[in-house]
């Protein structure tokens, strides 16, 4: 579905496709976007290690790297020059790739990571990142957003509250900050099978 077709079913649901419209159709766009970054963060549906924001270049001087507010977690790491080995020792916060030691040379890293879009739709046939059979339900979180709007005609905190129930059914509930913050602690752990390390 392009960003059109999800605009018209924005609309049918809203009730709202007769002009003057109630909802502006920028409006609506902005909802549907939400929805999507909205859906990749609690789903983490958009796995990535090609896209230009999968990659870092680090030096044997810098242990901080700064990483795109688009990514929400690195599961790992991998540099160009042995591709096959996993890359150990680092930690991530809201805005950093740390090192645990100072690279030994110039590389370039690739992150395995969960990230959102890497750009929201504008163009009519534009279409959403996340695959397909998400679409429909993505657009509920755009009905809540939209229900939320401070008009007299639309305003529905009920229906807004509703709509955002089905998504979260659909995508899981919205982790804290906090949580998010633990999750990304990379400390490293043993694993012991039969008492033995």
């Amino acid at each position: 579905m392009n960003l059109s077709e999800l605009r018209a079913k924005v609309r049918l649901r809203l009730r709202d496709a007769v002009k003057p419209y109630l909802v502006s159709d920028e409006e609506i766009d902005d909802s549907i976007n939400e929805a999507e970054r909205e859906a990749a963060f609690r789903a983490l549906l958009i796995r990535d290690k090609t896209s230009p924001l999968a990659r870092i270049e680090i030096n044997c001087d810098e242990t901080e790297y700064q990483i795109s507010p688009r990514i929400i977690d690195v599961l790992g790491i991998a540099a160009d020059s042995n591709a096959n080995c996993a890359f150990t020792g680092w930690t991530l916060n809201e805005s950093t790739l740390i090192l645990d030691a100072l690279p030994a040379y110039d590389d370039v890293l690739t992150l395995d990571c969960y990230r959102l879009p890497l750009r929201d739709m504008e163009d009519d046939d534009d279409e959403p990142e996340i695959r397909a059979i998400h679409h429909d339900r993505m657009i509920e979180w755009a009905l809540s957003l939209c229900y939320l709007t401070p008009d007299a005609d639309l305003f529905d905190q009920a229906a807004s509250d509703r709509y955002a129930g089905r998504f979260a059914q659909n995508f899981g509930e919205r982790l804290s900050a906090r949580t998010m913050t633990n999750h990304r602690s990379k400390t490293l752990r043993a694993v012991m099978s039969n008492g033995y390390m």
